[in-house]
């Protein structure tokens, strides 16, 4: 894998990091946001925002750690490349689930 491509993954898996933890901890999305970025999500609530958090973080995490594939060896590689698989299937799971609750009537 080339430099480049090394250092964007660990770009945007910081970033979506970042962005991850900033959601967990605050449980709402930035003012700035444009309602495009928010299209999936209808209601905004505090858990909402947090389960879309964790699947920032997830996301992530699993690209942060296909990066990290190439500096480890090839046994710990392939177990790095099986848990960034099982994260990114939790992390959408969490997304589809986020959404589906910013769809339901309030009660």
């Amino acid at each position: 894998m080339g430099y480049v491509v090394l250092g964007f993954t660990y770009l945007s898996g910081g970033l979506l990091l970042g962005i991850g933890l900033y959601l967990v901890f605050l449980g709402s999305f930035p003012a700035w946001w444009k309602d495009w970025i928010l299209r999936p999500v209808v209601r905004v609530t505090p858990g909402v925002a947090r389960l879309q958090g964790l699947t920032a973080i997830g996301l992530g995490s699993s690209i942060v750690a296909i990066g990290l594939t190439t500096l480890v060896s090839e046994s710990a590689g392939g177990l790095l490349v099986v848990i960034a698989i099982v994260v990114y299937v939790i992390g959408a799971a969490l997304f589809a689930y986020s959404t589906w609750l910013s769809r339901r009537p309030a009660s």
